[in-house]
């Protein structure tokens, strides 16, 4: 029997790393905030992510840890932190045993935005996002100069959102644009799962005083259960802001825009409600509001981010919080970093039912079992139109 579909909110602080796992054991990484034990203030508090992916991820035959997808919203270190220590880099041809023994995620397909090509963007990008950036380059050049190579796993690319620099001509059969729903991950048509593409807008990945908040990858994701459409409904904007939103309230169709799951952009900063200051103007757009009326039933916010305190941080913004929970309810808005207890933070995963999603236990430390290792049925792919 396979292991049900799943969304799992890791506690990495400020910063944003969430899991989607498939009923047929695809693995799904959106952003990354991967940190050292050696780095952190209240060792308590610090979470081993490495280690829970290395409990869940497949293996192949030579023992290398396998993602299926890895999507970056947006290149901002708090989403990419830890991507060239963690993560297998180059040619899978050149993979060799040291990757194997550094422990190394061999990552067969990469979601990433044009604004990575910006010229203006490219020496603003920290470390992290420069390393991805090389990787993102190499896979591009593949694609370009053999597409028979481009379709093999370590060398897949899909490029988020149009954009008309002209370093990205000639890829325009990997490119997603607003608007579109997909169900083609890691080279396999899903008939249980799919996402709706929001944003990024060709306006902001071009323009050069576009901030890469304001590129981030915005999209739902859809889950079919038993049989029952859109039994799971999720919502990620990366650290997309109140213009953002707005734009793509006034674009979508209102089933575009449902949601059970809504992790909080911007790690619950007030810029979701509004482009001007709470302390300028304490009211949130209409058209914020009018966004998160479109949750269902039970509907649940996820907040990535610090404790949350009343002070003048943001994010986490203290106001902000209080207006999801008039939304959904105070039992119903999660902080990551609070969850089960700000003393010891454990992942936020919530299986998706025929019913919706429904919150598990968190895990008990070394508890984490290998989905590869529960599953003992494999999936045929099929194909099915939209």
């Amino acid at each position: 029997m396979m292991a049900g579909a799943a969304i799992i909110y890791f506690p990495v602080g400020n910063g944003d790393t969430s899991l989607i796992r498939l009923s047929d054991d695809t693995n799904i990484l959106i952003d990354c905030n991967i940190t050292n034990k050696s780095t952190e203030d209240d060792e308590e508090k610090w979470y081993d992510l490495k280690d829970h992916l290395l409990k869940i991820l497949r293996k192949d035959e030579r023992g290398i840890f396998h993602i299926d997808l890895f999507i970056l919203t947006h290149p901002d270190q708090d989403h990419c932190r830890g991507f060239e220590d963690h993560f297998y880099i180059g040619d899978p041809n050149n993979l060799n045993d040291s990757a194997k023994n550094n422990k190394k995620i061999f990552i067969d397909e990469l979601w990433f935005t044009p604004r990575l090509f910006l010229p203006t963007n490219e020496d603003s990008l920290c470390a992290s996002a420069q390393v991805f950036l090389k990787e993102a380059r190499r896979r591009i050049m593949v694609y370009k100069e053999n597409k028979v190579l481009s379709k093999l796993p370590g060398n897949r690319l899909q490029i988020i959102g149009y954009s008309d620099n002209k370093r990205l001509e000639g890829l325009k059969d990997i490119v997603i644009v607003p608007g579109t729903l997909t169900n083609l991950i890691n080279a396999d048509h899903k008939k249980d799962f799919s996402l709706f593409i929001h944003a990024p807008f060709r306006k902001d990945l071009d323009s050069e005083d576009s901030e890469k908040n304001e590129t981030s990858v915005v999209f739902q994701a859809r889950f079919v259960v038993d049989g029952e459409d859109r039994a799971g409904l999720a919502l990620f904007g990366g650290d997309a802001q109140y213009e953002i939103w707005r734009d793509i309230l006034d674009r979508s169709e209102e089933g575009d825009l449902q949601w059970d799951l809504f992790l909080a952009p911007h790690h619950c900063s007030w810029t979701f409600f509004s482009e001007i200051d709470y302390k300028d103007d304490p009211n949130p757009r209409k058209e914020s509001l009018e966004l998160l009326t479109n949750k269902r039933k039970g509907a649940i916010v996820i907040a990535s981010c610090k404790p949350v305190k009343d002070d003048d941080d943001n994010p986490p913004h203290y106001q902000a919080a209080q207006k999801y929970k008039e939304i959904v309810g105070e039992k119903d808005f999660y902080v990551t970093m609070e969850y089960p207890s700000s003393e010891q933070p454990l992942p936020l995963e919530f299986e998706i039912t025929k019913k919706g999603p429904q919150r598990k236990d968190p895990p008990r430390s070394g508890t984490i079992a290998s989905s590869a290792a529960i599953n003992k049925v494999v999936r045929v792919p099929q194909t099915y139109g939209f």
